[in-house]
């Protein structure tokens, strides 16, 4: 019996890749004959660029830049050969992350994506023309100013002053030039790879949505969306894209709407990305069972995440998908279009801080998923009904 583990990580605990040996384990103790692939899986968020190197030959190139409070840091992207073209990958929580601002000090009204502008502009003035922009996991609400000051654009608050590059410039602005720009900008091409579908403003926009997640107070939620909707006009302006009819564009607090307007980037869903750079779909073709999963199964996982990416390839070749996570929604009837069962992985109730521990994830995916396959062996699953 040929399983395929193809799962998304469980953010606080577990990498994708250490989610599909606890599971590996897990079929191999109640299979012992049963061949296993591992191919671990993201959605263009935070780690996707750890997921492809696993599958792709890479180069990390480290370079120095500036963290979301302006602190210097030393940081990374990788670059690989595809299709006979380099392409560089650039993740923008390496730069932009929360992660990456101590809990005490997170707040997106001081904090901005200016290092992720440097790590663009080492991939360009290196030599890449093809650059992959992951967005996920960002500290900032910034919409894309700090990356574009860092590229070269000027923006000016009411006064006609340039605004400087520390704390969050969006909130000052009030216009911009992008005359002394990097001209090289013009000649490459960017993607911009996404596991959220948010516009830049409004309710479900991104300071809305996103922005007391990353230590926004209410009423500073409000302040950023006012600046927000002042932005988008200028960019509508000057670029003539509309960015409320463009989904994604509230990505990173707003930094994929820059890259839209102003770099003219394309935007595509992390994980249809991830799943052609990986090859998934032979690896589908080749399994009889698909595992899939991540820390939550719910109706957030329909908006482009990995357990429903991965099950509707699999069913386009009429496989069977059992899905795993950490939580899983009472209510799983859209889910189960495209996933044949959901099973969590929680074998007892524990408090979350203990739940999230490593080795207490791994034996519980273990022990659910051998649970599992034992169950199959005994049902038509196993035997093609």
């Amino acid at each position: 019996m040929n399983f395929l583990i193809a799962s998304d990580s469980y953010k606080g605990s577990l990498s994708a890749f250490e989610v599909g040996e606890a599971a590996r384990q897990g079929i191999l103790s109640a299979m012992p004959t049963a061949i296993v692939e591992n191919s671990p899986m993201a959605d263009g968020g935070e780690g996707t660029i750890d997921v492809i190197a696993l599958h792709q030959k890479t180069v990390r190139r480290e370079i120095n830049v500036f963290d979301p409070l302006m602190n210097p840091i030393v940081t990374s992207y990788v670059v690989f050969n595809h299709e006979k073209e380099e392409i560089a990958l650039i993740e923008s929580a390496r730069s932009s992350g929360l992660t990456l601002v101590p809990e005490e000090k997170r707040n997106p009204m001081s904090a901005n994506s200016f290092g992720l502008g440097e790590q663009i502009k080492d991939a360009v003035l290196s030599g890449y023309r093809n650059i992959k922009v992951f967005l996920g996991g960002s500290a900032t609400n910034d919409g894309g100013v700090g990356m574009l000051q860092a590229l070269g654009w000027k923006f000016y608050d009411k006064q006609g002053k340039e605004i400087g590059s520390y704390g969050n410039p969006l909130l000052e602005v009030v216009s911009f030039s992008d005359e002394e720009r990097m001209s090289l900008i013009d000649e490459c091409q960017f993607v911009i790879v996404s596991d959220v579908m948010n516009p830049f403003y409004g309710k479900q926009g991104a300071s809305y949505v996103f922005a007391e997640q990353k230590g926004a107070k209410t009423d500073e939620v409000v302040k950023l969306e006012a600046a927000m909707v002042r932005l988008a006009a200028l960019f509508k302006e000057t670029y003539g894209v509309n960015l409320q009819k463009v989904a994604g564009s509230g990505a990173a607090g707003g930094v994929g709407g820059a890259l839209l307007s102003a770099l003219k980037g394309v935007l595509k869903p992390g994980v249809e990305m991830v799943m052609e750079l990986t090859n998934l779909e032979k690896k589908i073709r080749e399994a009889d069972v698909i595992v899939t999963g991540e820390g939550s199964l719910d109706e957030q996982s329909l908006m482009g995440k990995v357990p429903i990416g991965v099950a509707k390839l699999a069913k386009k070749h009429g496989k069977k998908v059992i899905g795993i996570a950490g939580r899983v929604n009472t209510d799983l009837h859209n889910i189960n279009q495209y996933i044949d069962a959901a099973f969590s992985i929680q074998t007892e109730c524990l408090p979350l801080p203990a739940a999230l521990k490593r080795e207490v994830a791994v034996k519980q995916i273990e022990t659910t998923v051998e649970q599992v396959v034992r169950l199959m062996k005994t049902s038509h699953v196993m035997k093609g009904g």
